[in-house]
């Protein structure tokens, strides 16, 4: 089967796009006269086609903020039966392609920060960086994915002109030398699940530092939605502690062998680079 990337911009294309919206979030999808007058200024839906078929898009419009013009990556879904086949990572770079050549320099969007297939394509496999957290975001989200839970958010911002050309770059090997630097662990528990065991370092002198989450969020909220809550609201206060204090986050680990994904931080003020993400 091949896949094709297309510019999604007429009313067909795009009620094909909220019926396959609907599916995935099982919920009513963004109006057609919305994402149909972004399209037609200065936003940008691009679809994936599977032989012919829909199976997955991303939907953004203009945003400004402080002076600035950038594109805002509002959502972006792919059907279940099509994912973890680096469909996601294709959409966003054709939308950096589209965007380059409109003129966009800047791309932001929002993401859980527990949901860890998105934390690992939008900052390791991208280079995208963490550099807000949103509180309950979208208030009371009830569709598939989201729950109950507070919709908490990063916002990641994607700089298209920069390159990842900074001073420090790290490899697996170094990573498990900087786990000393952990100050969130995720700990197994008598039934197996990982609860969140926040660990206290001297952060002064510390050139980053790492933050677990459970690698299966949404597993995990299934089995104990108390469990899931404690998550939340022990990365929301972490998580924003640390930008305040001017960490970022800047890359992310993915460990298989303990079930996790580490964010990694770094200084606002530092470059960045990051080799040797394992697969």
């Amino acid at each position: 089967m091949s896949l094709s990337l297309q510019i999604l911009e007429t009313i067909e294309q795009l009620k094909e796009m909220a019926k396959l919206e609907e599916e995935i979030w099982k919920t009513a999808p963004v109006p057609l006269h919305q994402t149909l007058t972004a399209a037609k200024n200065g936003g940008i839906v691009i679809g994936a086609y599977m032989d012919g078929k829909l199976v997955g898009f991303v939907y953004s419009f203009p945003g400004f903020r402080n002076g600035e013009v950038y594109l805002c990556s509002h959502m972006m879904g792919i059907d279940a039966s099509f994912r973890d086949r680096g469909i996601g990572y294709r959409l966003k770079r054709k939308q950096a392609e589209e965007a380059r050549r409109r003129g966009y320099r800047v791309i932001r969007w929002t993401y859980d920060p527990l949901q860890s297939r998105n934390g690992y394509l939008n900052l390791a496999k991208l280079g995208a960086v963490g550099v807000e957290y949103v509180e309950n975001c979208y208030g009371e989200m009830k569709d598939a994915l989201n729950g109950q839970l507070p919709s908490d958010r990063f916002i990641v911002e994607w700089r298209l002109d920069e390159r990842p050309t900074g001073e420090r770059s790290l490899a697996k090997a170094d990573l498990l030398k900087a786990r000393s630097l952990t100050v969130l662990e995720a700990g197994q528990r008598a039934d197996g699940l990982l609860q969140p065991v926040p660990r206290d370092i001297d952060e002064t002198a510390a050139p980053l530092l790492l933050t677990a989450i459970p690698l299966d969020f949404p597993q995990l909220k299934e089995r104990d939605f108390a469990l899931a809550l404690e998550w939340r609201l022990a990365t929301r206060a972490l998580f924003q502690r640390l930008l305040v204090e001017e960490w970022i986050a800047a890359g992310a680990w993915r460990c298989l062998e303990e079930g996790v994904l580490y964010y990694i931080w770094k200084r606002r003020s530092e470059r960045w680079q990051q080799k040797g993400e394992e697969e």
